[in-house]
């Protein structure tokens, strides 16, 4: 298992963002996480990352059950998200921003006094990007000299070069191109194919459903589906979303 929730439940004042809501990620797959606005899908998500603590319920990461106080625990446990503002500094280069709170300093006299190892973090990178096929202008261009679709590129080569059981992604295709989302779409399956779990919290139907293992769907805070994607149709998801068929498929 690379990460799962199981009955987790938040409520926030009034609120009851989610009541009921599991999902299960192995390694090697991809896994869909879909819903109406208001399903849960941010409270859930935040909640396998450490971002907010369950009322009830519990994390699993690699078939242990898990505390998480923050996100750094999530990390610490080879978890990594690629968040939908994408998280990146864009005065920064793309060698830089990969290795943001990563940074590697030199060896010897020149690293005690906090002199960063230029080379070795360059070729690192440059490493982590070709064996997921992104092919950049160069590393040492800010961010925001990239594409939306390089920029969302980068955010995920990041991800997998620190993380080691799972990769999260929140709205991964969002106001990216055709073009674009298809190659973010392929770096999911090159992610899956390199042994890591992923869990892909997306509105854009019928991309993901395409490139996605499986399916989980919640509905007003709890799972109401979770079944082989290829099973599905996107008229099968749209009415499970909006609460007109409610089924848990084996």
């Amino acid at each position: 298992m690379a990460i799962a929730g199981r009955h987790i439940a938040k409520r926030f004042g009034h609120v009851q963002a989610l009541s009921d809501a599991s999902i299960s990620v192995h390694a090697g797959e991809v896994v869909a996480l879909f819903g109406d606005n208001g399903a849960g899908k941010s409270t859930f998500l935040k909640a396998l990352l450490g971002m907010e603590k369950p009322d009830a319920g519990e994390v699993i990461v690699g078939d242990e059950v898990v505390e998480l106080g923050n996100i750094r625990d999530a990390q610490s446990l080879g978890i990594e998200c690629v968040h939908q503002d994408l998280a990146l500094a864009a005065e920064l280069s793309v060698v830089d921003n990969m290795f943001i709170g990563h940074e590697v300093l030199r060896s010897g006299a020149l690293g005690k006094f906090g002199v960063l190892d230029r080379a070795g973090m360059t070729e690192r990178a440059d490493v982590a990007l070709r064996e997921l096929s992104i092919k950049l202008p160069s590393l040492k261009v800010p961010i925001r000299d990239l594409s939306g679709g390089q920029k969302q590129a980068v955010a995920v080569a990041r991800a997998v070069m620190w993380g080691h059981n799972a990769v999260l992604m929140d709205e991964p295709t969002a106001a990216l191109g055709a073009r674009q989302s298809e190659i973010v779409c392929d770096l999911m399956r090159t992610i899956a194919e390199r042994g890591l779990g992923v869990l892909v919290v997306s509105h854009d139907l019928p991309r993901v459903l395409k490139v996605a293992d499986k399916v989980t769907i919640l509905w007003r805070g709890s799972t109401t589906l979770e079944a082989p994607a290829s099973s599905l149709t996107v008229p099968d998801v749209v009415a499970t979303m909006v609460g007109y068929k409610k089924e848990v498929a084996a």
